[in-house]
């Protein structure tokens, strides 16, 4: 296959796609040596952004929340899962501070906000927002039957640029708890720090932090490197070449934190203390994708939420689906390199 242009779409939620992106020397340096364009998707007339869900197009790479993913193959998408990658935002159960609420055991009987949004090619952040429900009520025993989830309608309108107060993610369902509709919602990351910065609300639990949660699945945890499969049969070479610019970033990252604090106060679309305080310490240190046995049961405990709620029509093989081939010859020419 001869390719001058490929498409990539980096999802807001931190990872080594987006610093290779936006430091001169990886990803466009390494392509141009090639006579190769990476162009972002989200650069091109909107008409186009939907691929970004359905991955209707044969030289896309994308690396964010894994339910697109995951919901496009299972509608028999040609997709490739390539990579793996580990970043825990904070994630909380919230209810507001003048709430008798203390503890998830006490939401049993209570309004849950689940936001839904009716024209989304696949609804994640309903999906996102029902499974941090899930597993905090689960933590402590509860049933998700014995609470009730109340929808919320969430038409956001997804853009490559910040998002306004309006149709940020996270927005109506705060919105509804601050009005009492509700009584407690799910937030996660930047989104969650700022809410607490209000003072209107406080945490009854935090699922980033129970020791009882090994992994914490969920859209974001972890986070999916995806590639087309027309792309990945016909131009192995660029592949390679784009997760091995992926990892040279990664690496790269864990001696610039300063810089890649600045880069991720974009991607995320928020301050630096912010994101400092939605993320661990030392983030910046491990966010090279990988495929480890670890992240693979990750992903499927996340697949098999999916599928058991419906929101998969068919289900399919995991670690038939995931193809290392790449990232080992990444890896390998890095180290030849060395």
């Amino acid at each position: 296959m001869s390719i001058q242009e490929f498409r990539y779409t980096i999802c807001p939620v931190g990872n080594a796609s987006f610093l290779s992106a936006n430091r001169e020397e990886f990803l466009q340096t390494a392509f141009k040596k090639r006579g190769v364009k990476p162009t972002l998707l989200q650069s091109l007339p909107r008409d186009q952004w939907h691929v970004h869900f359905d991955y209707q197009d044969p030289a896309l790479f994308r690396e964010g929340g894994n339910i697109p993913p995951i919901w496009a193959k299972s509608n028999g998408a040609d997709v490739v899962l390539i990579g793996l990658a580990f970043l825990p935002h904070r994630e909380f159960i919230l209810v507001r501070n003048d709430s008798g609420v203390d503890f998830v055991e006490q939401l049993r009987g209570l309004r849950l906000g689940v936001p839904v949004n009716a024209d989304a090619i696949i609804d994640f952040y309903r999906a996102t927002v029902e499974h941090g429900f899930e597993t905090a009520l689960s933590a402590r025993g509860v049933a998700a039957a014995e609470a009730e989830f109340v929808h919320l309608s969430a038409n956001v309108s997804f853009s490559s640029g910040r998002p306004d107060h309006k149709n940020s993610l996270g927005q109506v369902e705060a919105d509804a708890l601050e009005a009492g509709t509700v009584d407690a919602i799910y937030a996660g990351g930047v989104f969650a720090q700022r809410l607490l910065a209000t003072g209107k609300f406080k945490p009854v639990y935090e699922l980033s932090a129970d020791p009882a949660l090994v992994l914490p699945i969920n859209n974001s945890y972890p986070n999916a490197l995806t590639v087309s499969r027309q792309l990945a049969e016909e131009a192995p070479e660029i592949v390679v070449e784009y997760v091995k610019q992926a990892l040279l970033a990664a690496k790269w990252a864990q001696s610039n934190y300063p810089a890649v604090l600045e880069l991720f106060t974009r991607q995320l679309h928020g301050t630096p203390g912010e994101v400092t305080t939605s993320l661990p310490l030392n983030f910046h240190k491990d966010l090279a994708p990988n495929l480890s046995e670890q992240a693979l049961l990750a992903l499927e405990g996340q697949k098999r939420f999916l599928y058991d709620h419906g929101y998969l029509t068919k289900d399919f093989d995991l670690a038939k689906w995931a193809d290392d081939r790449f990232l080992k010859a990444a890896l390998a020419e890095i180290e030849q390199n060395a």
